[in-house]
């Protein structure tokens, strides 16, 4: 029996693929996980001309969690799916020989402020892979990160006057995005920040209808793009100016960097890719009146999906137009 109300109102609000690269997961806001075979993905989209009705665009796992909460993160490591919820992070051991979700393996419990005494959610996970170091951007303005030896959380970084939306790194430099208008910079082993960017105050990037708020941001070893309610903009680290503004017409909650090109996405139901010097590559019409989740890899199979305010996900294997739409719960 279709469940109405989630065909409707379901919101994927994060995504990660598996460490061999063949699975796909999207956590909602009704507190489940969705799995799909990325292997299955590809054929389809390399098999366009067959039956529409067999094509494999429902999850083959929908995997509810106990805590019956929001799925603000994930990530992934070796065999562990892990889950970022309120306060917490939990990993689920993962079988990819069977596609199951097994029971909860390690929950990681984030330290309580005593001047914060909303709901922490973990709204962003970023994972240091050669470090084995995972690192959360949370609703308590911290971000913290936690050892996925031995499960402590090894340092604290404070600096944001607001919640955290985004986290991003590359090799020891990692960049916040904040509620409070502000990018940070850090050196993963110090935990004062080292620089810092507020776009809302360059006139050029400054959009006071939006607000100020950073939703995304994300940095190379040389470069790094960020967005909210200011423009989307790409910054020169070395330096931390500006160098291009792009034209994106709404507000921005997703970015990154894709083989020579920039991509960005938010409330509007086309996800853009340009030119470092601000033109527009490529505009990917989407299932969604706004983008929430962006994930991608280039190996074993090249594929991007995109999702945000909608039961579907849309599945691009080519990164220039969209192949497939996945829906979140059969119909």
């Amino acid at each position: 029996m279709v469940d109405v109300k989630k065909c409707f109102y379901t919101t994927i609000l994060s995504q990660t693929i598996s460490s061999d690269g063949k699975y796909l997961f999207c956590g909602s806001n009704f507190g489940e996980i969705l799995v799909y075979s990325i292997d299955r993905i590809v054929s389809c989209s390399e098999n366009v001309t067959s039956d529409l009705d067999k094509l494999p665009t429902d999850p083959q796992l929908v995997f509810p969690l106990p805590e019956k909460c929001q799925v603000y993160s994930l990530s992934f490591h070796k065999d562990f799916l892990i889950v970022g919820l309120n306060g917490e992070i939990c990993g689920y051991q993962w079988n990819g020989k069977n596609g199951t979700i097994g029971k909860k393996s390690w929950t990681v419990k984030l330290p309580a402020s005593a001047e914060y005494t909303d709901i922490n959610e973990v709204n962003y996970l970023w994972l240091d892979k050669t470090n084995e170091v995972l690192y959360a951007g949370c609703g308590d303005n911290v971000m913290y990160a936690v050892s996925l030896e031995d499960g402590r959380v090894i340092r604290q970084y404070q600096g944001h006057k607001d919640y955290i939306h985004c986290v991003s790194g590359c090799a020891e430099k990692i960049a916040t995005a904040s509620e409070d208008g502000t990018v940070l910079l850090w050196d993963s082993r110090q935990t004062s920040f080292t620089g810092k960017i507020e776009p809302h105050t360059h006139q050029a990037l400054n959009r006071s209808e939006f607000g100020k708020w950073q939703g995304t941001v994300s940095i190379t070893e040389d470069w790094l793009v960020c967005g909210g309610g200011p423009r989307f903009s790409l910054w020169h680290l070395r330096s931390l100016e500006c160098t291009t503004d792009f034209a994106f017409p709404n507000r921005l909650h997703v970015s990154g960097f894709i083989d020579d090109a920039i991509y960005a996405g938010g409330d509007f139901k086309n996800l853009y890719q340009y030119s470092f010097n601000g033109d527009v590559m490529a505009e990917i019409p989407l299932s969604t009146p706004a983008v929430y989740s962006v994930v991608q890899q280039l190996e074993p199979n090249r594929i991007m999906a995109i999702a945000g305010a909608a039961s579907q996900i849309d599945v691009c294997t080519n990164f220039s137009y969209r192949d497939i739409v996945l829906n979140a719960y059969k119909k």
